[in-house]
């Protein structure tokens, strides 16, 4: 395989790629650091000067999938002229709970994963800690009360599982055509936390 002179984020990003399409097809357990070098053409030392196991590079891949969703709300509040409300939160949830990319097979897997292993466990904490900070942040921007951990430990159980029917058992289309009553049940539940909000606000 001819070689192409990359920067160390190009070089990373086509690691990934190529540890990604493994992952995909025969699980993350079953993949090797010596598979991933043999698919990307690379020395053993080119590619350990990047990584030093499998989990590292799915821990990159998820947050660049994270990087993605946090597009994607940026996006969402920017079309509502940066003003976040039930409303808008709930089409936050609800883009987060139907998503469809390139992330969300292998976010699956790791989902299916994590149970059994140690390492993915930590892995999984540590990328939902960092979503909820960087989400966190944003709303206190937009001068509203973001979701105490309880909260959001619901909203992100309510993706998960949203997510797993959705590649598991195809119920992203079902979703899909009832999206209206899941955006009714979100938003009622963020009324629900926003007026709790405020209320502990108001008292402090």
């Amino acid at each position: 395989m001819s070689r192409v002179r990359m920067n160390k984020e190009e070089r990373k990003k086509q690691i990934q790629n190529y540890a990604l399409d493994l992952f995909l097809s025969q699980g993350f357990k079953n993949t090797t650091m010596d598979e991933i070098r043999e698919a990307s053409g690379l020395s053993a030392g080119g590619l350990y000067h990047h990584y030093s196991s499998t989990y590292e590079i799915l821990y990159d891949i998820m947050k660049d999938g994270s990087v993605l969703r946090g597009k994607s709300i940026q996006k969402t509040v920017e079309s509502f002229g940066n003003t976040i409300n039930p409303q808008i939160m709930a089409e936050i949830w609800v883009d987060k709970m139907i998503a469809d990319n390139k992330y969300i097979p292998v976010y699956v897997m790791f989902l299916c994963e994590i149970k059994n292993d140690v390492k993915l466990n930590k892995l999984y904490k540590k990328l939902k800690a960092m979503t909820i900070q960087e989400f966190s942040q944003l709303l206190r921007k937009l001068n509203y009360i973001p979701p105490t951990e309880e909260e959001f430990d619901f909203l992100t159980n309510i993706i998960n599982s949203s997510l797993l029917g959705c590649e598991i058992l195809n119920a992203r289309e079902n979703y899909l055509k009832n999206r209206e009553y899941l955006l009714l049940m979100l938003e009622s539940y963020f009324a629900k936390i926003e007026k709790k909000g405020k209320e502990a606000s108001i008292e402090k």
